[in-house]
């Protein structure tokens, strides 16, 4: 029977390893495109996804397309020319139209670390078609027709032969059917026939073809350095509107303020109070109470500590959603399970050392600081080091007491506003845009690394300081 159950309890640590092994390795992968998402931010763009409502030979549809969302002053991209509201079409060769296919494009390009990726992409509107207006048709009321306003000297639409006065019929297989549209329906056309858009206008009376050059092609300089882009990722203040500009400094800022008051309020607290437990109090009813209310306070739900830290600490005591009040909140979430796992290490103290101290005439308090702590020291380490690992993933109980899920600053007191890792990885992951979610994986990574290195340290400094006081 006995070696049934330890051939079950193996198999059951190895499925938990195996799982939990996927699971890292599945985050990992998800993280994949960072780099690419870096390279494109440190080139100087942020994009952002478009969409299209257009009436073709299929009917009704809607085309998404990608377009730079801002450009940044003397970087690469501001050099090759491109601004804020052109429309990227291909890049390394291959068509785009969401930035997760920019992304993807960038970090399978051909070469090393610093390299140039071909791109292409559709100016602005007025660059590319020049002046057009909406002009109403007369036998149909309500209905429009583009015209074109002006032409620009030198612009590809002079180039293709456009003049003032053409009407825009269609681009490609796309009706054309407003001002704003027109351009949309160049930049769809442009990706599909490598730059090149077919339009169909109406001059005089007369139906022409005309092919357009819409695209403008250059090479973009990236650097594509995975060191470079955690260490950018680490230290770099959040953008909420760009994921390839997101940063958790903030983040990992707040967590280590709150982590810290919670260890000055929490273990000096569950310490003393294992030592009067264990060491002082003598057994009957009032013992036997707070035994029971500190076993079921370790099983709280953090949501409830949360409601108790915004009524009590944010409102009542009138700290706010500050940095003191989720620290004392963390401390509250961790307190009962730190003063169990200092009762334990305390009561896994033999008897006869706390009589053999006496024999020789010393204090209770004496004893207690010169014999019983020092053997349960590792053990109560161990119990605070992994209540720490604990509060460092809570996000339910800050989210309650009403941190913020992002700060575009560093709280720099105990009275500023913060937020945590776990909260900036919550608002990543629940954003739809294209890239967040590569985001959220490496908030998600960097929590899974912090929670490894303090279960780490616990059994390391355990195992240090049991050999110290056996030794």
């Amino acid at each position: 029977m006995g070696a049934s159950f330890a051939v079950l309890a193996g198999s059951s640590l190895l499925l938990g390893l195996l799982v939990l092994v996927v699971l890292l390795v599945t985050t990992l992968l998800r993280t994949g495109p960072l780099t690419a998402m870096h390279a494109t931010a440190s080139a100087g763009i942020s994009l952002s996804l478009r969409s299209m409502e257009a009436v073709g030979l299929t009917g009704r549809q809607s085309v998404p397309y990608v377009t730079v969302a801002q450009v940044e002053r003397g970087s690469p991209a501001a050099e090759l020319g491109l601004a804020r509201g052109d429309a990227l079409v291909s890049v390394a060769g291959a068509e785009v139209g969401r930035p997760n296919e920019v992304w993807d494009a960038v970090g399978r390009a051909p070469g090393g670390r610093s390299t140039s990726i071909p791109i292409a992409w559709v100016p602005r509107m007025e660059q590319v078609l020049g002046r057009i207006s909406a002009a109403p048709v007369p036998e149909k009321l309500g209905q429009f027709r583009i015209v074109v306003a002006s032409v620009s000297p030198g612009s590809p639409s002079e180039a293709a032969g456009l003049r003032q006065g053409d009407v825009l019929l269609s681009t490609g297989e796309i009706t054309v059917s407003g001002t704003r549209q027109a351009w949309e329906a160049i930049v769809v056309a442009a990706r599909e026939g490598g730059g090149l858009v077919p339009l169909t206008v109406e001059r005089d009376g007369e139906v022409l073809s005309l092919l357009l050059a819409a695209a403008v092609q250059d090479e973009l300089p990236a650097v594509r350095d995975p060191a470079r882009t955690w260490w950018s990722f680490l230290t770099r203040l959040d953008e909420p509107r760009y994921p390839e500009q997101a940063g958790l400094v903030s983040a990992l800022v707040g967590s280590l303020y709150v982590v810290l008051i919670m260890a000055l309020v929490a273990f000096p607290i569950s310490v003393g109070a294992a030592i009067y437990l264990e060491e002082y109090a003598r057994q009957g009813v009032l013992s036997e109470l707070i035994q029971i209310l500190v076993a079921n306070l370790a099983g709280m739900p953090s949501a409830v500590v949360g409601i108790i830290g915004l009524v009590v600490l944010a409102r009542t005591l009138g700290m706010g959603q500050t940095v003191l009040a989720g620290g004392m909140t963390l401390g509250l979430l961790v307190l009962p399970m730190a003063i169990v796992a200092a009762r334990e290490a305390l009561r896994a103290v033999p008897p006869s050392l706390r009589e053999a101290a006496a024999s020789v005439g010393a204090t209770p308090w004496q004893v207690i600081r010169c014999h019983v702590l020092p053997s349960a020291f590792p053990g109560i380490l161990t119990g605070m080091i992994l209540s720490l690992s604990r509060a460092v993933g809570d996000a339910a109980s800050l989210l309650l007491l009403g941190a913020f899920l992002f700060l575009t600053f560093i709280p720099r007191g105990l009275g500023d506003s913060f937020t945590v890792v776990p909260l900036q990885t919550f608002d990543w992951a629940t954003k739809p845009q294209d890239g967040f979610d590569v985001i959220a994986a490496a908030g998600v990574l960097v929590l899974e690394t912090l929670s490894f290195l303090l279960n780490g340290v616990a059994i390391w400094l355990r195992g240090r300081f049991q050999q110290r006081w056996s030794g």
